[in-house]
């Protein structure tokens, strides 16, 4: 019997062919295997019985990093009997999309290795076989094969040849594109004022180098990261200059999960996060009683973002120096670099040395950043070890569409049948480099895909640099262009996520543009399919210096004193009556956002955003204390109003009884806590409203003020008291960096 098999899904880069070929063998299958676009095909010659169990155990054995979604069978007639099982070249002509595989942690039997004596690839920094290692970031076109990626330059020793053939000791490297060892693959170079050391010496000098407190730039698999050790305050220090960097805390890698434990509380879900293959960031609560790392690392936060080690050389560099503070080698408000003339170019005298290699990385990818969210995993930075694949929806279009998503936390969507291709993470398109990568990564991705827009959706902000991209498109290509509101994509991102077609969409963010040419931010929408209604809303207040309001947030409380007619105490505090008066350089916004900023400012809890969200974080944090302490919280409340443009939550007598909190010396951790309290109270009472009115039993929350834990998680407690079925961004994030989905999915719905 002959048969012909495509397998469909994560099937490349994963060792999916030298499976196949393991599995024929032990069912006496003759035929071929090759890698076929993004798929793989599959000759195959047997008894009938013995077919049956290739078929099932294709999916149902499939290696650790494959992912099977589809199978599909069809006889054929061979020219001629095939003597035994070979794996084939490849093919780049495929009629199916492709699902490609991410970046891969070290597997455990190369950590083995890695630390085995008597193996040649000992103390190796690039250390990979077909389970493990660089995939995505260094691939330059399908299928994925040694000539497609950037191993190409890297021509195979003997040793390295006999066991991609697939004749050494076991077959774990057989077909294993990033096969490489101390006598063929990268290797370790340090460059160090002037001179450069190699392997061994170069490793070994790094030690030394971030062991005395010096910052170390070490290429990883998706750019530069800037290391140091995050127990000495000058070392951290520096790298907050080195990096421009603020107060925003930094992320910190540990060489084992036990010693994760020493510092953080980590649950069952949370070390499962921790060990995924996507090796993310996740943000876990300290203990502060065992934290000896300086105050500068995480800068107040009551979480740390933890992480454990993905390649071999971080294992390396952690096991000999201990948890090292791992950032994005950038500075603030720049996207990650990854090309080493880049990053060889920096004079600066807090940069102690450059340890690199000389793979090329062809995608840039930042470490994703996570959090556990009453037991489900919520992605806040989606980039390495979750891009490209792709977020399955329960909807299929026929159309291909992409999203162009927001201009803050920027990322886009290539959206095809049931399939939504996020892009990773890229920063604020403010940023000359930020805006080239996003245009470049929307060429790469439409060529790896072979996906080819004919729907572009945008936000309906005119300014914005991605709906500039997006006219640029439709210009070229004469394709029709959808304008989606801000804040119904995010709600929409949420409905995308969990297949649901209808939800008060509850979306509190900082900034967003409105229907009305209003900057929106504490909204409550009815969403149904591609519409939305905004049924509810916090009430506009007047703010002045434009885009300035969003990072001093000691001048957005003076606007909310002046409307709540209370004394302003601002340096310039007559500019800003003035302004106000005359409407300068003003608007009017329901931002829930501000409304946090403003509040954080009146409590001297923080008054500027040195990073966005920083005075939100520290209310939360002010707040989370008085929980913990078990201080009662300042009585406060909206005053609702129901009149013919819907129903609105005033924030500015709250905010004037929080003035007069202040004038009374009330416990500003009691203030925080209370305006908390209120929010969660504001919110249950409008959605049950809404709901009377709608019937609509589902609340969808996002925005990026629910990356307050507090908040969220209290929103939704009360909710889901109330009998409401409660749903959040998970896969994506609850940000900006999540709208693309929404967008793609509206546009989408638009087109049923």
């Amino acid at each position: 019997m002959n048969l012909l098999v495509t397998v469909l899904g994560v099937v490349q880069g994963v060792g999916y062919r030298p499976f196949a070929a393991r599995l024929a063998k032990e069912l006496d299958i003759k035929g071929t295997v090759i890698n076929k676009g993004g798929s793989v095909q599959i000759f195959a010659q047997g008894e009938e019985a013995a077919l049956g169990i290739f078929i099932r155990d294709l999916s149902g054995r499939k290696p650790p990093g494959a992912d099977v979604t589809q199978i599909l069978t069809e006889p054929f007639s061979p020219g001629e009997e095939f003597k035994d099982f070979q794996i084939a070249a490849s093919t780049g002509i495929t009629e199916f999309t492709p699902l490609l595989p991410t970046d891969l942690p070290m597997c455990q039997s190369c950590a083995a290795e890695l630390s085995d004596p008597q193996n040649r690839r000992f103390g190796y920094s690039f250390i990979s076989c077909v389970d493990c290692g660089p995939r995505y970031s260094i691939m330059e076109s399908i299928p994925y094969d040694r000539g497609t990626i950037t191993m190409d330059c890297f021509p195979m020793c003997p040793a390295c040849s006999k066991e991609y053939k697939g004749e050494g000791p076991d077959d774990r490297r057989r077909h294993a594109q990033t096969i490489s060892c101390h006598d063929c693959g990268p290797q370790l170079i340090l460059a160090e004022s002037g001179r450069l050391f190699h392997k061994n010496e170069a490793l070994s000098r790094s030690v030394e180098i971030l062991s005395k407190g010096g910052i170390l730039a070490v290429k990883g698999i998706g750019g530069y990261q800037l290391a140091c050790r995050p127990d000495l305050p000058a070392a951290a220090g520096s790298l907050r200059i080195l990096k421009n960097r603020g107060r925003k805390p930094f992320a910190v890698m540990f060489p084992t999960l036990n010693s994760i434990r020493t510092l953080c509380e980590v649950s069952p879900e949370e070390e499962k996060l921790l060990l995924s293959a996507a090796r993310p960031i996740v943000l876990l609560s300290t203990n502060s009683a065992t934290n000896n790392f300086c105050p500068a690392v995480s800068e107040g936060s009551r979480f740390l973002g933890a992480f454990l080690p993905y390649t071999a050389l971080h294992q390396q560099l952690t096991d000999a120096c201990g948890p090292l503070i791992m950032t994005s080698a950038n500075l603030s408000g720049e996207p990650i670099l990854f090309r080493d003339e880049d990053i060889l170019n920096i004079d600066s005298p807090y940069l102690s040395g450059v340890l690199y290699n000389t793979r090329k990385i062809v995608t840039p990818l930042d470490d994703s950043v996570t959090r556990v969210v009453s037991g489900k995993d919520q992605i806040i930075r989606r980039s390495r070890g979750y891009v490209p694949s792709p977020v399955i929806l329960a909807e299929k279009t026929p159309h291909t569409i992409f999203a162009a998503g927001g201009d803050l936390k920027s990322s886009f969507c290539l959206y095809q049948k049931d399939r939504a291709y996020l892009s990773q993470y890229f920063g604020d398109m403010d940023s000359y480099e930020v805006r080239k990568n996003y245009q470049d990564n929307i060429l790469r991705m439409q060529g790896l895909f072979h996906l080819e827009p004919d729907i572009l959706a945008c936000d309906l902000h005119p300014l914005y640099r991605t709906s500039a991209v997006t006219a640029e498109m439709s210009g070229k290509g004469n394709l029709r262009k959808v304008l989606i509101q801000h804040h119904h994509a995010h709600a929409a991102s949420v409905m995308a996520e969990h297949g649901i077609d209808s939800c008060i969409g509850v979306v509190f963010d900082g900034t967003g543009y409105g229907t009305d040419d209003a900057v929106w931010g504490g909204e409550f929408l009815v969403c149904k399919g591609a519409f939305f209604t905004r049924e509810a809303h916090l009430d506009y207040v007047t703010l002045c210096g434009g885009d300035s309001a969003a990072k001093q947030a000691d001048l957005a409380a003076s606007c909310y004193l002046a409307a709540a007619g209370e004394e302003l105490h601002h340096k310039d505090a007559d500019v800003i009556r003035a302004a106000l008066l005359e409407k300068t350089l003003t608007h009017q916004t329901s931002s829930m956002g501000r409304l946090f900023d403003a509040v954080s400012s009146i409590l001297g809890i923080c008054s500027v955003n040195s990073y966005e969200g920083e005075c939100a974080v520290k209310l939360e944090n002010a707040a989370a204390e008085a929980l913990a302490e078990g201080i009662l919280p300042y009585p406060l409340q909206f005053i609702i109003t129901r009149g013919k443009d819907g129903i609105t939550a005033d924030p500015i007598a709250l905010f004037r009884d929080i003035a007069r909190s202040v004038r009374q010396g009330s416990n500003r951790k009691a203030v925080a806590l209370g305006f908390h309290a209120a929010i969660v109270r504001m919110v249950a009472d409008l959605c049950r409203e809404i709901r009377i009115k709608s019937g609509e039993n589902r609340v969808a929350l996002s925005g990026g003020v629910f990356a307050n834990l507090l908040l969220a998680q209290q929103c939704a407690a009360e909710l889901n008291k109330d009998g409401f079925e409660v749903f959040q961004n998970e896969s994506v994030p609850a940000n900006d960096g999540g709208i693309c989905l929404g967008q793609a999915w509206i546009c989408g719905q638009m087109l049923k």
